[in-house]
């Protein structure tokens, strides 16, 4: 059986030739309209941010708040931003982690304002409570167990009163517990001796006090027989004594000086 097929529409396809060529010239025009749009956006942003009025060009754009210790040009000096640079390039995070690291400061919060072109640092300094030696290099210690290279401050800084011997990891980690302790006693404590692990020795007001190995709980307890004992006969506050012992905090015991060193009289509370 013979079958026939419908001839081909020469209109139809001409047309559908049509109505491809014009959707290929209006996705082309579309594409050059995006491209000129993103260069011409692109480009007014970098000429605005070539303006002057968005560009640092010198630390008198730089404001400093919350120092304390550190003067404004030692915390400027760090700052790491290269002039003139524009306000669009400066990296907060950038400049906060760079102080963090390099400066005694706890914390770092640097904003931008853009008109006119200024950038803002807040920090919080860390106060040092001791001071310490580490491999050779003085340096201030604060009341969280942290560690800054006298380097870091200025030359007038105060110095603390107090100081840790045989500072190192282990002693950073017990300071911030330690110190606490200590601070919220009337006795004065000026050296604390780390450098046996198994003897923390005190530097007091009443001369020297052997601890034994420190325990958080058990310093406590040593510290409360040493504020008591502030109430000593003015005889026994003399030098007749080598050191207080306080390993067991409820007897202390006076370590004598020869020849009476073999009696060491125990001390009633």
């Amino acid at each position: 059986m013979a079958t026939t097929s419908e001839p081909i529409s020469i209109t139809g396809f001409t047309e559908r030739r049509k109505q491809l060529r014009q959707k290929l010239r209006v996705q082309f025009l579309q594409n050059i309209w995006q491209f000129l749009f993103i260069s011409g956006l692109t480009g007014g942003m970098l000429w605005v941010a070539a303006l002057p009025e968005w560009t640092l060009r010198s630390t008198k754009q730089v404001d400093i708040e919350g120092n304390r210790l550190l003067t404004q040009e030692a915390i400027k000096k760090l700052v790491a931003v290269s002039y003139p640079q524009s306000i669009f390039q400066v990296e907060p995070g950038a400049i906060a982690a760079k102080l963090e690291a390099s400066a005694p400061v706890r914390s770092v919060v640097v904003s931008r304002t853009l008109f006119p072109a200024r950038i803002t640092i807040q920090v919080q300094e860390r106060d040092p409570v001791a001071k310490a030696e580490v491999e050779g290099q003085m340096g201030l210690v604060d009341a969280d167990g942290a560690w800054m290279s006298l380097k870091s401050y200025p030359i007038n800084v105060k110095k603390p009163e107090l100081t840790i011997l045989g500072l190192n990891k282990r002693v950073l980690q017990l300071w911030p517990t330690a110190y606490r302790q200590i601070s919220q006693r009337r006795v004065k404590i000026s050296q604390v001796d780390w450098r046996d692990e198994t003897n923390l020795i005190l530097n007091s007001e009443l001369g020297k006090v052997h601890c034994g190995l420190f325990s958080s709980t058990e310093f406590a307890k040593q510290l409360e027989t040493l504020e008591r004992l502030r109430t000593l006969p003015q005889k026994l506050k003399s030098q007749s004594f080598v050191y207080i012992d306080l390993t067991n905090a409820g007897s202390p015991i006076l370590e004598m000086k020869l020849p009476t060193r073999l009696h060491r009289p125990e001390m009633k509370q």
